[in-house]
Order: C-alpha cells, then structure tokens, then sequence
C-alpha cells in the first residue's frame, strides 16, 4: 500500500509505506551513492554523536533502494532555527569526517552561476552582484567539516517521543558550518538575520568567529540560488518558474542591501 511521492527536489522516489506488520515506513529509490553510502557508514556513528536520523530498516543493493523510518511529525520555518536543532548541527559539524566515507563534493562553479543567471534573467547589476558573491565562495568550500548539505525546513522532522529527526543526506558532504546554517533563515534572509544566528550558533559551539560565519551564511545564501536554479532545470521539475519568479523579485534588493558584507 503506497501514498504519494513525497520527493520535491530530488531524482529519487519516496513513498509512504504500509509493511506487513501496519506500520508506516519510507521507501526511497533509486537512491545515489552518497546517500547510500551515508546509511550504511556514516548513520550509526553520527546517531551515537547526537546527530539523530532515521532508522535504517533495510536496503537492496541492485535496486539502491531504502527502506526507512518513517518520522512523522513536521518541523516548522520557526522552529527549525531553534537551539535545538542548531545543537544538533553543531554535533554534525565537530564529528571528524572520515576518509573512507563517500560524500558530496559542494562548489559554485563559473559555469553553474552563469547557466542559473540565464535563465533567472536579472537586471545587469544584480546579476554582476551575483557574480561577485560567487568569485568569494571558495571560503564556503575549503573546510573539512561535515555537512548534511540540504538543511532546510523540509528535512527536518520530529518522532513522537520529540527527537528531532535529520533526514535526506544525498549531499552530505564537507564544507562551512554555514552551508547548513543559511536554509533555516526563511526566504533570502537580512544581515541582522545572518549575524544573530551566527552568534548563537558560535555561543553554542564555542569555535568559531560569528562576524566571519555570518558573512560565510550571506554567501551561502547566494550560492544557494544558483544550487536550486540548475537542480530545477536539469531534473525538469515543474516548480521551476515559482522559483524564478520569485528569486527575480526579491533578489535585487537582497543584493543591494547584502553585498556589503563580502
């Protein structure tokens, strides 16, 4: 028994199951290495750090499909932003990254930037802004921190005893703690919005320089763009003109008024 295709962004299917025993679980598939690999390496010991994701039920190989626990509460835009789930970030980002798991490899590369700027369609000056965020992006990219790579709202979830759930780790990957940080902002976010959850999260990890981290989220914002632009187009999801749409109205003033921070 199946229920829709919960996927949004991804290329594989995730469907709602019912087993043969009544309880719901996740079906994912075809899944990518990353996300594969992740499961069956990476899941057990970052479980054990404090970095709760789902149960992995069973998996087959020749099919790259998962079978997992299914979460069944929703975390919401407000909350996702909360400590607790920045505490649970912060657990990811310290874990030190194994050589011998498979991740995600991030960049903004000239080419992304310039495929997205097409067919966003920006005036001149925002899409040269654009460009200058992309020209101060390696910083995003030179850390060996891990990162789950697809933070936002969506991926997040709760069980009923209240353990908040991270889950779609397709991207996981190294990189900057902002990478993660930047999708709990909702929308493109402000400055002040960038600096305070630097500071809490830099208050809670005790590691970091918040004044470096929040130009890093800024950044991080931006990059995002171009990631979700190409992401749409090359996967041929019917979405893509809302997010046009919108990133053509609101990423002007967002340019201008953040790009003093590089």
């Amino acid at each position: 028994m199946s229920a829709e295709n919960l996927s949004r962004m991804g290329v594989a299917r995730v469907v709602l199951l019912v087993d043969e025993t009544g309880r719901q679980i996740i079906e994912k598939s075809p899944v990518g290495e990353v996300e594969y690999h992740f499961y069956h390496q990476a899941a057990g010991e970052l479980s054990r750090a404090g970095v709760t994701v789902p149960k992995l039920l069973s998996a087959d190989p020749d099919l790259r499909s998962l079978r997992l626990e299914y979460i069944p509460f929703e975390v919401s835009q407000d909350e996702v932003s909360g400590d607790k789930i920045l505490a649970t970030l912060c657990c990811l980002h310290r874990y030190i990254a194994s050589p011998q798991w498979v991740y995600h490899n991030h960049g903004w590369s000239e080419y992304a930037l310039e495929q997205s700027l097409r067919l966003l369609a920006l005036p001149g000056k925002s899409a040269q802004q654009l460009r200058r965020f992309q020209q101060y992006s390696d910083v995003l990219f030179g850390y060996q921190s891990l990162v789950s790579g697809d933070s936002n709202a969506g991926n997040w979830g709760k069980r009923a005893n209240g353990d908040v759930v991270l889950f779609d780790w397709e991207r996981f990957g190294r990189g900057s703690p902002a990478i993660d940080l930047a999708p709990l902002i909702k929308g493109m976010g402000t400055k002040s919005a960038f600096f305070d959850l630097a500071a809490r999260y830099c208050q809670l990890s005790g590691q970091c320089n918040s004044n470096a981290l929040a130009r890093e989220i800024a950044i991080a914002k931006a990059w995002i763009v171009t990631e979700v632009i190409t992401l749409l187009y090359e996967r041929e999801k019917t979405t893509l003109p809302l997010y046009l749409n919108w990133y053509k109205e609101h990423l002007p003033d967002w340019l201008d008024n953040v790009g003093n921070m590089l």
